[in-house]
């Protein structure tokens, strides 16, 4: 009976620790235990930002993890200290009391540190996440006019963010969601300046975002002629949501303000489709795109 009192902190501990994820696990798998499946049989179509919400919820798990063992693992240390003394001399039990709240602040420094870091990336990828949804709300306002617009297109090892099928042609939409500086010129702040080459925000140039759409236009061109058989010329586009794009020169990609998507789509050039090749076009899409399984 004895011995069971002095493990008793460690069973106490990992009894709790056993109630929890028991509870986390039952309330996960309610809907199979009452014996109910889902109503939709069909995939859904991808979402503005799919990819970088996925990234977000796995990174909100680990925030979740990392927070439950920075609570419990102090915890734990000093269960198996409180343990630990009834089977150490007097003597020694200053030394490990000393080694126990070395490792436990190196833990809690350890986990405090990668935290920050996962919160850091998170604040990113969720700045990235609704700039692909203001942009994807504004594009959506497209299909009234008969457009096609799909969302998080898969590619080989990435996503393109938007793409705009239409009679005026097909358009892969790079969005590039910045924080604004703040000063006293607001105006200041808000106005990216394009060259055709580069873009000249109040805090710094931005080259990578012009090229990264060219490729990923390239790409989907090439992936399109396979997909339907005939060549298929695609636009690239930079949408920056809440910025104002001033053209300081001729030439390069449409970079614009999402707002003013519809002037674009509506341009007219010598590569208009018909309408049978824009459903040849939107079938192949929609066949990638829709691969969102109901849960």
């Amino acid at each position: 009976m004895n011995g069971v009192f002095m493990y008793f902190p460690i069973i106490l501990f990992f009894g709790i620790f056993a109630i929890i994820a028991s509870v986390l696990y039952l309330l996960r798998k309610t809907r199979q235990i009452k014996g109910k499946r889902s109503p939709f049989t069909d995939n859904f179509l991808r979402s503005p930002g799919e990819s970088l919400n996925k990234k977000i919820m796995e990174i909100n798990d680990r925030v979740t993890e990392n927070l439950v063992l920075l609570i419990t693992t102090p915890i734990l240390l000093y269960a198996i200290y409180i343990s630990s003394l009834h089977f150490s001399n007097p003597v020694n039990s200053e030394l490990t009391l000393d080694i126990y709240v070395i490792a436990g602040i190196g833990f809690v420094v350890y986990s405090l540190i990668r935290l920050v870091k996962l919160l850091n990336l998170r604040r990113s990828y969720q700045l990235g996440y609704e700039g692909e949804i203001a942009v994807g709300q504004e594009l959506n306002q497209l299909m009234r006019d008969g457009y096609y617009v799909y969302h998080d297109f898969p590619g080989d090892k990435f996503n393109i963010d938007h793409i705009v099928v239409g009679a005026s042609g097909v358009f892969a939409v790079e969005t590039k969601a910045r924080s604004k500086p703040t000063s006293k010129d607001r105006k200041a702040d808000a106005k990216v300046k394009y060259d055709g080459r580069c873009l000249q925000f109040p805090d710094g140039m931005d080259v990578q975002s012009i090229e990264q759409a060219k490729r990923q236009a390239e790409w989907l061109s090439k992936w399109l002629r396979s997909a339907v058989g005939e060549a298929v010329k695609v636009r690239p586009v930079v949408a920056l949501p809440g910025w104002f794009v001033e053209r300081v020169a001729s030439g390069g990609i449409r970079v614009i303000n999402p707002k003013n998507f519809r002037s674009i789509a509506k341009t007219k050039t010598g590569s208009n489709l018909s309408d049978q090749m824009i459903s040849r076009i939107v079938h192949q899409l929609e066949r990638k795109c829709r691969d969102v399984k109901p849960k």
